[in-house]
């Protein structure tokens, strides 16, 4: 397979000036402003963003690689995609239903 993957493993493949080349190499999630959703849900949605756009191609992996370089297209791609909504649990504190002064009676301390 050659193509932007063989050249960010070994960059003396690459021409002149190609070896220089930004490769972003966090995590999926991160390049969707997602760092929550894993590789496999970010391929999700971009083969069900190809689909609804009607394309054949390209493969999911290939947005990914070409978006890790930089390329303009592929990250204008992502932040047009459909993600999961975030399973994180919320954040927030435990307060009781009644206010004190309810639960003693009413009328008393009015």
């Amino acid at each position: 397979m050659d193509g932007p993957s063989v050249i960010s493993r070994n960059p003396s493949l690459a021409p002149p000036g190609e070896a220089e080349r930004f490769f972003d190499s966090r995590p999926v999630g991160y390049l969707v402003g997602r760092p929550d959703l894993s590789e496999e849900e970010v391929l999700a949605a971009i083969a069900e963003r190809l689909a609804f756009d009607g394309r054949t191609g390209p493969e999911p992996q290939v947005v990914i690689e070409a978006a890790r370089l930089g390329k303009r297209k592929a990250l204008a791609f992502l932040r047009k995609l459909v993600l999961p909504q975030p399973r994180s649990p919320l954040a927030m504190p435990v307060r009781p239903i009644l206010r004190e002064h309810l639960t003693h009676g009413v009328g008393e301390g009015h």
